[in-house]
């Protein structure tokens, strides 16, 4: 074989090549199509628009949608959607077109953009004819009048298990009451215990015990210390033996119990006690004297005497 026949047969190779690789290669599409081409006023159909472009690489620029379409209005636009299938891929969106008179419509062509491999390319989709009818009436039919309006008859004995079941449940919510009434059961009030009145000399204890508490004497509150310790005596005194004992001095009280007899006898007993407190408690407030520790614990322990030894006894009760 001579060079002039190999660059022949070379030639041929490529332009077969070449024809087969371009029979093989995908060109970018774009369709649209619906499920129906006639509707009723007020119905709906279906859109959908697909583009095919040539690889996944390529730049799509979507038709642009309008609301309304030569007498047509669009309802709902769906979202643009990627359906992979083996090697190719697609971009489907769907829309819904109603119409509310009637007549021949035209779905207008759809215009896209493709840039494939640096090239761009405009696509146009089909126009699709809609037609739009009324609603089909039979003329050959007389018209009807329009009937009057019909009084439904009221009966009683329609409803009679709703009274039935009322009237039970009344029967029954009275029941209940009355059961609940007849058997109420009248609640006992509780004896309220009350605590016994304190005697005086409990209470003069208490006060003294408590007075004993304040620590006065480390605080270096003498003052306060004996008034207190002679107005719990001289209250003891009011309240057990009936002596105005606030309202007189330490000598005119003193020259009281000195005269006492009979029930009040015991009070001359201890008489010395009561000077002790009674004159300290004096020069404590009035003089302001500094008591020395050993006097506030010689006065309350006088004073302690003095209600212990004439503390109220049951015997004199029974008397």
């Amino acid at each position: 074989m001579n060079l002039k026949n190999k660059f022949f047969l070379l030639v041929c190779i490529g332009l077969s090549v070449a024809s087969f690789r371009n029979a093989n290669a995908q060109s970018p599409s774009v369709k649209a199509f619906t499920d129906e081409r006639k509707i009723v006023i007020g119905d709906q159909v279906r859109l959908f628009l697909e583009v095919k472009p040539d690889s996944k690489s390529d730049k799509i620029r979507w038709a642009q949608m309008p609301d309304s379409i030569h007498g047509l209005e669009i309802v709902e636009k769906g979202k643009i959607d990627t359906v992979i299938s083996g090697n190719t891929f697609s971009l489907k969106q769907r829309l819904l077109v109603t119409g509310f008179d009637s007549g021949k419509y035209y779905i207008p062509a759809f215009r896209f953009q493709v840039t494939s491999n640096g090239r761009t390319q405009e696509l146009f989709t089909d126009s699709i004819p809609i037609e739009v009818q009324t609603v089909a009436v039979d003329t050959t039919k007389a018209f009807k009048p329009i009937k009057e309006i019909e009084e439904v008859k009221f009966s009683i004995w329609e409803y009679w298990m709703q009274i039935l079941a009322g009237l039970i449940l009344i029967g029954f919510i009275v029941f209940l009451i009355f059961y609940f009434v007849k058997n109420k059961k009248t609640a006992i009030p509780s004896k309220i215990t009350k605590a016994p009145p304190e005697k005086a000399h409990e209470k003069a204890l208490r006060l003294l015990n408590e007075l004993k508490g304040k620590q006065y004497m480390q605080q270096g509150r003498s003052k306060e210390y004996f008034t207190e310790i002679s107005d719990i005596i001289r209250t003891y005194l009011e309240e057990r033996f009936s002596i105005t004992a606030m309202e007189q001095t330490t000598d005119e009280l003193l020259s009281l119990l000195k005269k006492q007899t009979d029930s009040k006898a015991e009070l001359r007993k201890v008489r010395p006690e009561l000077k002790l407190i009674l004159r300290t408690s004096d020069l404590a407030k009035f003089a302001k004297a500094n008591p020395l520790p050993d006097e506030y614990e010689a006065c309350y322990n006088a004073a302690t005497e003095v209600v212990r030894r004439t503390q109220f006894k049951e015997e004199e009760g029974a008397q």
